[in-house]
């Protein structure tokens, strides 16, 4: 998801301040000017935050990392629309949220892969072309925040985002899983949490059926976007993944292409997160004016450096747009840590059916555990009038489907996605 909004213009008579580097005073030993000097304050929002580059609270609650999908959207995305304590409402004012996910955990946000919002490289070498420069760039940054922020070391990990995160999310905790026994600063991984993910492009790629059976194309449209899949599949087969994407894209997102998709021109929806809307609802755009002006740029020790929409990004990792992620990684963290993947049934772009392709298949532990388990009803209070939503878990692996949400679950249903995370980490029932 990539907001519309534009952002602010800084005048030459502006003063957005300098960027603070945390990275040479960490080198230095300077472990205390790097947290004095990276601290924040957002009236009314009253609790600490910090904001710094790292070159690529109650200490005991767990600590959530977010990091947002596109490729190449920021995850201050997701802090300013979905899960953060914060909202810029349409006049461009602070807002408290009634339902954050700071009520009960740390929330850490990392601008990701390099060149997403305010994190940058100054030459094309410093772009990630893979998951694992992903990982490596985000396991550098990790260590580096738990030498600044040490109390936190030892406090419960656990990595979070949505959409191409679903790529992020394994590549980095994989990444954790392989270095911790010998690194020599650990970062304690208790899980992950990945929202309506795009992690298996290859069981994932299934449209067409879909539409139809929603009733947003005819048969004749169906016919084409099976012929269409066809021949995507079959160039990832070929390990052909440029091609695959251009035909995606083509096909469905029409990114990089100069004229709108197919799905558009059959449909006329822009907006595949949730098929109810037509278009993109304003206020997930409010926060870029006010993230990029002068004063807020000062404040949160950015300086003048550019916020980067993610264009460039896409671009560097058009090859890895369309390959899966390695079952061997995934079946690992599902051995080894808890899961939690959720969806809103109203996302089009990685709903949950197709989804269901490669996790009902996957083949780790307690797979056919999983596959028995009893789908069960959820209401966040029995007393709602409403159900929330449908879940199923076998040991420590869940799988949520999350009722009126679509593809920024925390932002259409905060309540509910509050609640899943609450009982997730808690061991609750449902």
């Amino acid at each position: 998801m990539l907001p519309k909004s534009k952002p602010a213009v800084l005048n030459v008579n502006d003063d957005p301040g300098d960027p603070l580097f945390l990275t040479p005073l960490i080198k230095a030993g300077k472990i205390d000017d790097a947290r004095n000097l990276s601290s924040v304050e957002l009236p009314p929002y009253p609790l600490p935050s910090f904001s710094g580059y790292l070159t690529s609270g109650n200490a005991s609650a767990p600590i959530l990392l977010w990091l947002q999908g596109g490729p190449g959207a920021d995850s201050l995305f997701a802090l300013f629309t979905e899960i953060g304590p914060i909202y810029i409402d349409s006049k461009g004012d602070v807002q408290r949220r009634a339902f954050t996910w700071n009520t009960n955990y740390h929330l850490l946000f990392i601008d990701n892969p390099v060149g997403t919002g305010y994190s940058f490289t100054n030459n094309d070498a410093g772009y990630a072309k893979s998951e694992d420069d992903v990982a490596n760039d985000l396991y550098s940054a990790l260590t580096q925040f738990f030498l600044v922020y040490y109390e936190y070391q030892s406090s419960p990990f656990y990595i979070t985002g949505e959409s191409y995160a679903g790529k992020y999310v394994p590549s980095i905790s994989y990444k954790i899983h392989v270095e911790n026994p010998q690194a020599k600063v650990k970062i304690n991984l208790k899980g992950i949490c990945i929202g309506d993910g795009w992690t298996d492009p290859y069981s994932q790629y299934e449209y067409g059926p879909l539409l139809f059976q929603i009733g947003l194309i005819d048969s004749n449209q169906l016919s084409y976007f099976q012929l269409q899949t066809a021949l995507i599949r079959y160039a990832m087969e070929q390990d052909r993944y440029m091609d695959a994407f251009r035909l995606s894209d083509a096909l469905m997102d029409g990114d990089l292409i100069n004229t709108t998709s197919y799905f558009y021109n059959v449909t006329g929806l822009s907006n595949y997160y949730n098929y109810l809307m037509t278009g993109i609802p304003d206020d997930l755009g409010y926060y870029v004016p006010f993230i990029t002006s002068a004063v807020r740029r000062k404040q949160i020790h950015v300086g003048n450096m550019t916020f980067n929409r993610g264009n460039m990004v896409e671009n560097m990792l058009m090859n890895d747009v369309m390959q899966s992620i390695n079952k061997s990684v995934l079946i690992t963290l599902a051995n080894n840590y808890k899961v939690l993947l959720y969806y809103g049934l109203l996302d089009l772009i990685c709903a949950e059916a197709p989804a269901l392709n490669w996790i009902n298949k996957l083949p780790w532990q307690y797979a056919d555990d999983f596959r028995k388990a009893e789908k069960v009803i959820w209401k966040v209070n029995q007393s709602d009038p409403e159900i929330t939503g449908y879940v199923k878990h076998a040991h420590d692996f869940y799988l949520a489907s999350i009722r009126n949400a679509g593809h920024m679950a925390p932002h259409d249903q905060p309540r509910a996605v509050l609640d899943l995370l609450n009982r997730f980490f808690n061991n609750l029932e449902f």
